[in-house]
């Protein structure tokens, strides 16, 4: 029988689908050279998450055939919204050991079991130590996602951020780069140092204004910038060299005059890039169909691995299955005889390792009564706090509002007493209040004078304690 290597596909095509927006772009080798043919950008009408999958595919099938696309090998940008991160320190450990140590990391920082998402890891190092980026995506998206790219006859070779893709995104040890992609329903921002991902986030980009457009929230986006910096070692921090703004040009012309004094004290280059009239979500499917042609892969793939097709013969077409089921079944009979024997031992056994600790147990569960009696009189969620903090976070960070007293009455009762310089503001503060799922019932009990308006207004905390 004579076997074949599986051939690498001459053409592939980059995809992208986020925020109701799909962006193709079909990619082949010409001669030495690999050569976009044809691109595709098309507002959907169904959200990628549409309980009819068949409908999402159908849909984006008839967006290829319209641009005259026939390719069916994909390479897929996913939602950066989708992608959670963690930060780990690596100790000195084996490679086993480290292995155990960022499963532990991410059953505690990811809000799901590891079991239920699918794991990229991107290690970094610096001069002071060893690092580890986590990035998940919860296997029920990419199943659904599948699905879709199934039902629209696309066969999906990778599944990658795409932001990576960007030239100088990925940058390597001694050059590292903040990238920062900014477009009109969100924000994603990856930091690159010692070799690796340091940070990676996503995030609003835009608030309503007063006349009802979405303008760019610099001041929110900036304050996210600076924590995303400060929160990296000073190694790392040592190796970030540029900060690069793209997307939305409007939005990074903006963004860029915000940022240009900070960048410049923490000895960042502020790059804006071209001024391109296209979307960054084009330039993005673009870079990505051209390194899988180029075969310039990365560690960031989040497609489920797949049985090979030997994997797959051998489970259908097992000449020998009858003949160890046959012998299966006599060893069960064989082990269930040995269970039972096994059982009723064991059973002795703890009987009597029961009767030698049966003190011990009854002195413990007085214990754990008293515990249970007196646990509540301790309360370490710090529930006033927490309210406090989330009060303050909607208070506008340029002191426009202020408050002078804040009091919380009852279960969860809180008045706010305070001053503002002007009454939209004011309203500006209490609509961000009213926007928290923890308010309820925002009252405005008195409001005095106009510059500055003296306020007070009331609401009802109904927030989990310590949360």
């Amino acid at each position: 029988m004579k076997w074949t290597a599986k051939k690498r596909p001459q053409s592939v095509i980059g995809l992208s689908i986020a925020h109701g927006q799909l962006c193709v772009a079909h990619a082949a080798r010409a001669k030495n050279a690999v050569a976009i043919l044809r691109s595709k950008s098309a507002t959907l009408t169904l959200d990628l998450l549409h309980p009819e999958a068949d409908l999402v595919g159908r849909e984006i099938k008839n967006h290829l055939e319209a641009a005259g696309i026939r390719e069916r090998h994909c390479v897929v940008a996913l939602p950066a919204y989708w992608v959670m991160s963690q930060h780990t320190t690596l100790p000195e450990l084996s490679e086993e050991d480290r292995a155990s140590l960022l499963q532990i990391e991410a059953e505690k920082g990811f809000p799901c079991d590891p079991d239920e998402l699918q794991v990229a890891r991107s290690p970094h190092q610096s001069a002071d130590g060893s690092y580890v980026t986590q990035l998940a995506v919860r296997h029920e998206q990419l199943t659904r996602l599948s699905e879709v790219l199934k039902s629209a006859g696309l066969k999906p070779i990778s599944f990658t951020l795409g932001i990576a893709a960007l030239p100088g995104a990925l940058a390597a040890a001694g050059r590292g780069c903040m990238t920062l992609v900014l477009e009109p329903r969100g924000a994603t921002l990856l930091i690159s140092a010692g070799g690796g991902i340091a940070a990676f986030r996503a995030f609003e980009a835009t608030i309503e204004s007063e006349v009802g457009e979405n303008v760019i929230n610099g001041p929110a986006l900036a304050r996210e910038l600076r924590i995303s910096f400060e929160q990296l070692s000073p190694a790392l921090r040592s190796d970030v060299r540029q900060l690069s703004l793209r997307g939305d040009a409007t939005m990074v012309s903006q963004l860029a005059g915000m940022l240009a004094s900070w960048a410049r004290e923490s000895g960042l280059a502020l790059d804006t890039g071209s001024a391109a009239p296209r979307a960054v979500a084009e330039e993005i499917v673009e870079h990505l169909a051209e390194r899988q042609l180029k075969q310039v892969t990365g560690d960031l793939e989040f497609l489920p691995p797949r049985p090979s097709r030997w994997a797959l013969m051998m489970a259908r077409y097992n000449s020998r299955r009858l003949a160890t089921a046959g012998f299966a079944a006599a060893a069960l009979v064989v082990v269930a005889l040995g269970a039972f024997g096994w059982q009723e031992y064991l059973r002795r056994s703890l009987r009597a390792e029961w009767e030698g600790m049966a003190a011990q147990v009854k002195e413990l569960e007085g214990v754990q009564a008293r515990i249970r009696e007196y646990r509540p009189w301790y309360d370490t969620s710090f529930r006033n706090l927490t309210i406090m903090k989330r009060v303050v976070e909607c208070f506008p960070d340029n002191g426009s509002v202020t408050a002078k007293s804040f009091e919380i009455h009852g279960p969860g009762n809180v008045s706010v007493t305070g001053t503002a310089r002007d009454n939209a503001s004011l309203l500006r503060t209490l609509d961000t209040l009213r926007q928290a799922n923890e308010v309820q019932g925002l009252k405005i009990e008195q409001i005095r004078g106009k510059t500055p308006a003296q306020f007070t207004f009331t609401f009802r905390w109904a927030g989990t304690s310590g949360k």
